[in-house]
Formats: structure tokens, C-alpha cells, sequence
């Protein structure tokens, strides 16, 4: 007859509990190595970008609002402006002008940076007789006579004479301005006229036009017609001058007055104009004070 226990060895089981490991029984072998972990292999996953960019790239992203196309339609206009002024600011302004007057424009300038030379060789000149020892009190002497002879013939009091130009201006009364006529003055004296004269009347660094009556008054005295100019200067420069497009001469001519300019080898100015006396300016004295 088999009991309710199972004798085995010096042990006892007791249903539903786990029999205990006798450590006499398990030998551990101490070679024996437990196995690594292989770590599972995962798929590459691709770079992510930097958060900045993909920011960044979130606010230029074009989204086609009705505020960002009228942003780009001015942008687009002002660029467009932008260009075209530059475009115009380079634009030489001689472009427009025939070969001729390109011609004449660079003959005028040659010719008045050579008279320009000239007066710096004799300024020069002068100075090193000045600053001489034996010709010191000669050449200071004859320096104060070309002075004298010179500011009389500018400021009118002398007459003058040599080569130039004779420039005939027939037009109706009422057809010219006194205008035109200062800015045919302007052009004249830009050209390197040295002595002037319209009718017998002399000009000077005071003249003034004006209108009256559909006639011209020069410094108070009405000009008979035709106006004939007489100038003291270098004719083919003065000639070029006036016939400038959009000068003297064209404006007068759209005007409706004729106009004709002779150049000579001898042009006298004979009449001349004393000059006032000042009723305010007086001679300083060395010290500086008035007198």
C-alpha cells in the first residue's frame, strides 16, 4: 500500500511548493561564459535637418496670399525703376550730338586750354623777372602797365582792338527778349570774348538788358535794329560757341531773328564807358581801415 508521501533520499516534496536545488547537485563550470546580448540591427534612419532650417524655410516659403503678390508686383516695379534711372544717369549727355559738333566742342576746348597755358608761361614769366635781382624794379614797372592797360580795357575805359567776330542780328520789334540777348552776353564771355560792343554801346561787367516797348535797352540806352555785336577774341572759338545746339544764335533764330557771324582779323571797339564813382566803397588803407 503506497502512502500519501513520496520518500526520495533524505528529502521531503510537498505538493504545490517547488523542491529546493540541493547546491551539492549543480556543478558550475567556471569556464563556461554566458552569452553577450547581440544588439538587434535597426535601419538606417536618414539626417534630420536642423530645426533653424526647416524654420526658416517655413517663413520664406511663398504661400500665395493676395499681400505677398502685391509685395512682389512692387518690388518688381521698384526694381524696374531702379533700373532705368541708372540707366538714364549714365546716359552721356553728348550722345545726342552730330560728329561736327563733337568736332567743334573738342576744338573749342583744345583751343582755350592752350590760351590757358599761355597765360600761366607769362604769369610765370612775370614772376621770375619780379623775384630777379637786376630787372626786379623794371619788370615790376612794366607789370603795373600791362595791369593798367588791361583792367581799362575790362572795365571799358580804353578802347581795344584785334581779332574777333561781327555778329548781325536782324528781327522785328517785339520779337526778341532782353533775356536772349543776356544769355548771347553769357555765351559770348564763356567763349573768351575780351572786349564787347552792341551799337556803339560798350559792355561791361555792369551792363544790363531789359524790355520796353517791344525794344531792348542796354544800361539805360534803347538799341537801334539791327543789333550788330562787335567782339574781341579768338573768332573760330567764339563762332563755335554761338552755334552750339540750343545756343545763342539757334535760340534767337527760333526767335525768328536772322543772325550772321563774319569772323575777322581786325576788330576795333572804340567806344568806351567811364566808370562811376562808388557812392558807398572807399580805398582801405594798409591797416585796414577805411580812409
Amino acid at each position: 500500500m503506497r502512502g500519501d508521501t513520496n520518500t526520495q533520499g533524505s528529502g521531503s516534496f510537498v505538493p504545490g511548493e517547488r523542491p529546493e536545488e540541493n547546491s551539492d547537485d549543480v556543478v558550475e563550470d567556471p569556464d563556461a561564459t554566458a552569452p553577450e546580448p547581440q544588439p538587434e540591427s535597426q535601419p538606417e534612419s536618414p539626417p534630420q535637418e536642423p530645426r533653424s532650417w526647416r524654420v526658416l524655410w517655413g517663413m520664406l516659403r511663398p504661400r500665395g496670399t493676395r499681400s505677398e503678390l502685391l509685395a512682389g508686383v512692387l518690388c518688381l516695379a521698384l526694381g524696374f525703376a531702379l533700373a532705368v534711372q541708372v540707366r538714364q544717369s549714365g546716359t552721356d549727355q553728348l550722345s545726342s550730338l552730330r560728329q561736327d559738333e563733337l568736332v567743334r566742342l573738342l576744338d573749342e576746348v583744345t583751343q582755350r586750354a592752350e590760351q590757358l597755358d599761355a597765360e600761366v608761361a607769362t604769369l610765370e614769366e612775370a614772376r621770375a623777372d619780379l623775384q630777379s635781382e637786376g630787372g626786379q624794379d623794371q619788370a615790376a614797372l612794366e607789370l603795373a602797365q600791362q595791369r593798367a592797360e588791361l583792367e581799362g580795357i575790362l572795365s571799358g575805359r580804353l578802347p581795344a582792338e584785334g581779332p574777333g567776330v561781327q555778329v548781325d542780328v536782324e528781327a522785328q520789334r517785339g520779337q526778341l527778349k532782353a533775356s536772349q540777348m543776356f544769355n548771347m552776353l553769357e555765351e559770348l564771355r564763356n567763349a573768351g570774348a575780351e572786349a564787347m560792343e552792341i551799337n556803339d554801346v560798350r559792355i561791361v561787367t555792369s551792363s544790363y538788358f531789359e524790355d520796353a516797348d517791344g525794344e531792348i535797352v542796354l544800361d539805360g540806352d534803347v538799341l537801334d535794329r539791327p543789333h550788330q555785336w562787335a567782339v574781341i577774341g579768338d573768332p573760330e572759338t567764339i563762332d563755335r560757341a554761338l552755334e552750339i545746339p540750343g545756343g545763342a544764335l539757334p535760340t534767337l533764330r527760333t526767335a525768328g531773328a536772322r543772325t550772321t557771324t563774319t569772323q575777322l582779323d581786325h576788330v576795333e571797339v572804340d567806344a568806351v564807358k567811364q566808370p562811376e564813382e562808388p557812392e558807398y566803397a572807399r580805398p582801405a588803407l594798409q591797416d585796414g581801415s577805411g580812409g
